[in-house]
């Protein structure tokens, strides 16, 4: 999936109301956390007390990472706004396992207290943007065009939401998971009608569909995600989550154009 925590788009223009999409952010922040802290309700004990891995996280695991992403992309759109410094990224493999060892030995409610705050942090950092800041292509070096409000969505909404479906169709829940995927389309295309952003929203349910089994409407949705952004053609190409689709006839004749 694009979780577009660093990804490169197009550099299309918006025409978003900034006062809007604020309130929207500001919702989507919440609906996420609300996921995940639905999540812990349908974890076992065997699942809750589960000691993750580098390769194979948790559920402690997902959450911590989720928390820990959140809190940087905070740190950096406050730095900025408060004129200073941004922390340089690295590799984001280096980055992940770092997170993973870091927080490994946390305990549920030492992680779900951590969720929490970053909640809260992320709420207040929204609302601390000024408007116009959230519609700028140029408040982050690496936005490539994209305005501030799209990386704030793929960190708060996409990024948690993406990996929750991911854990529930590994837990065989594939109901929920689409679920949650299609409720996420549907409300991250009310925030802008541009064919490069819609292009990342139907990508990602093509994603979701892929993981799911659902092999013909994952095409569908494919298909349609390429002809709105064909920027997204290369990651496709080398995208885990859509890896069952790649022999089939319907796929291939995608990329054969």
């Amino acid at each position: 999936m694009v979780c577009e925590l660093k990804f490169c788009g197009s550099q299309a223009k918006y025409g978003v109301s900034a006062m809007d999409v604020k309130e929207r952010l500001l919702n989507l922040i919440k609906l996420a956390h609300n996921e995940e802290q639905a999540l812990f309700t349908k974890l076992s004990s065997k699942e809750r007390s589960a000691v993750g891995k580098l390769e194979q996280w948790s559920a402690k695991d997902l959450i911590a990472h989720l928390a820990v992403w959140k809190e940087r992309m905070i740190q950096n759109i406050m730095a900025t706004l408060r004129n200073k410094n941004l922390p340089i990224d690295g590799d984001l493999d280096e980055i992940n396992a770092k997170i993973f060892e870091v927080n490994k030995n946390s305990s549920w409610d030492e992680t779900l207290a951590y969720a929490e705050r970053a909640c809260r942090s992320a709420i207040e950092c929204v609302r601390a943007v000024p408007n116009d800041k959230l519609v700028d292509s140029n408040t982050l070096p690496w936005q490539e065009g994209r305005p501030l409000w799209r990386i704030i969505a793929g960190n708060s909404y996409i990024h948690p939401i993406a990996h929750l479906a991911e854990y529930y169709c590994k837990r065989e829940d594939n109901h929920y998971a689409t679920k949650l995927c299609e409720k996420a389309a549907d409300l991250l295309t009310k925030l802008s009608d541009s064919p490069d952003w819609l292009g990342v929203v139907k990508y990602n349910l093509a994603c979701c569909y892929a993981l799911s089994g659902q092999q013909e409407k994952a095409i569908i949705r494919l298909r349609e995600s390429l002809e709105l952004n064909p920027d997204l053609t290369e990651w496709s190409k080398g995208d885990p989550d859509i890896a069952s689709l790649r022999e089939r006839p319907d796929y291939q004749s995608i990329y054969s154009k």
